[in-house]
């Protein structure tokens, strides 16, 4: 007679304990912020699977269809570059990198090449994209439940505005050396976003209590989120591009139009209005931004950021770059060939050219269309949502300052800046769709 409710507990401790885990990760990933490390993103890895393995022992029949329905067709979109990796360090008979083609030329061999010029960088590369969908869907499954989404918000919020604090203390007070401008640029928009959800949740929740006192005090709460709104456009400040402020920008607007139209009460016509002016606003900026005297590709225009040195290298690279990349995770190997006798170049200067590079020009138009997609699904799910709209909004203006942030600089090449993105929009996709428990 109690076999019901203790497998019911049982469940709870799993989901409970995928919960812990996600924090920790968002912990590490704070840490790698501020101190990189390999040691730390294996570490996070690790975890998001052990998190994943719990949610999949903890989860009940109505878990898994309440996800499948927030995350219909985006589980295919998720699983195209998982086959475009895995066909990159697979012996194929045509389309392999030169480097293989020499290599049996010199040995005197005939044998099928592979597309990745480091099968070892692309298993990697492969591994982290594993890690960080094994995240989001971690946080769709454990911020079903309101009460954790209130609890992942507060930790994403508390902990991404005291990685740009310091960030910024290693960038003025200590050394510029520990401060990474694309991290801290990066850390400053979330942190900034993450603290707008939270003023709105904070005031939700005193309205939905109808002005009576409320265990947590709403007016603390609105001090400790507009710290972090300070903190995050000081990061930004210190930090960001003009592109990059622009893209914030937009995002804070995508967020505002949410909560407006939300407590307004407008018909539909007016979100269409509203969207179609910040359209060809965004157009008007681009072609603003876009300097066509360059002879420059599109993905390198905006990493304003970048040295000279790095851009020219890229775009010789993107120039000689196949249409299906040369292996993920092996542009930071690749592009040292590119780059002057004594250059120092790291990696690519934006995410956006480091995508084309790796896995082809074709999958990244694939995934700019894909984020797209995301933030209209829940953009479209935070004006349906009523209540709790503030969560999919914060994930669609999150999602568009990646986007954006993916053109002007390299910032989402790091882990720690992808963690935090996950778990975003992980609850994001978790709170667009009203699924009481």
């Amino acid at each position: 007679m109690y076999r019901p409710r203790r497998h019911f507990k049982n469940r709870t401790a799993c989901l409970s304990t995928a919960f812990s885990l996600l924090l920790v990760c968002i912990v590490l990933a704070s840490g790698a912020a501020i101190h990189d490390s390999a040691a730390a993103q294996s570490l996070i890895e690790v975890l998001a699977v052990v998190a994943l393995v719990f949610v999949g022992v903890g989860a009940s029949a109505i878990d898994v269809n309440f996800v499948a329905r927030c995350t219909k067709g985006l589980k295919i979109a998720a699983a195209i570059p998982v086959i475009v990796m895995i066909v990159q360090i697979l012996p194929v008979p045509t389309g392999a990198h030169s480097i293989w083609i020499n290599a049996n030329e010199a040995l005197g061999r005939q044998s099928w090449g592979h597309i990745s010029v480091d099968l070892g960088r692309t298993v990697l590369a492969l591994t982290f994209y594993l890690a960080n969908i094994s995240l989001i869907l971690v946080s769709v499954f454990v911020t079903r439940e309101r009460r954790r989404a209130e609890l992942l918000l507060f930790a994403l919020t508390s902990i991404a505005t005291l990685t740009t604090l310091g960030l910024l203390i290693g960038k003025f007070a200590l050394s510029a050396g520990l401060s990474n401008k694309d991290v801290l640029s990066g850390f400053s928009a979330l942190a900034l976003l993450l603290s707008l959800a939270s003023v709105a949740r904070a005031i939700e929740a005193s309205e939905t209590r109808g002005g009576k006192p409320e265990p947590r005090n709403t007016r603390q709460a609105l001090i400790a989120c507009s710290a972090g709104l300070i903190v995050g456009l000081i990061g930004l400040s210190a930090s960001a591009t003009l592109n990059v402020a622009l893209t914030v920008m937009f995002a804070v607007m995508i967020f505002g139009s949410v909560e407006a139209l939300r407590r307004i009460g407008s018909a539909r016509w007016a979100a269409s209005v509203i969207l179609i002016t910040m359209a060809i606003a965004a157009a008007m900026i681009v072609v603003w931004r876009y300097d066509s005297s360059q002879a420059l590709s599109p993905l390198l225009q905006f990493a304003t950021g970048g040295s000279p040195e790095a851009i020219s290298a890229t775009q010789r690279l993107l120039s000689d770059t196949p249409w299906l990349g040369v292996g993920a995770g092996t542009s930071a190997a690749v592009l040292p060939i590119y780059q002057d006798l004594g250059g120092s170049i790291s990696q690519p200067p934006s995410t956006m050219a480091a995508v084309a590079i790796e896995l082809g020009l074709p999958m990244a138009f694939f995934v700019m269309a894909t984020v797209t997609w995301l933030i209209a699904i829940l953009y479209r799910g935070a004006l349906n949502r009523g209540r709790d709209s503030f969560y999919p909004a914060a994930a669609a203006a999150g999602a568009l300052v990646l986007l954006g942030e993916a053109f002007c600089d390299p910032s989402l090449l790091n882990a720690s800046v992808a963690v935090f993105a996950d778990a975003l929009i992980g609850l994001g996709i978790a709170q667009r769709v009203s699924g009481k428990r």
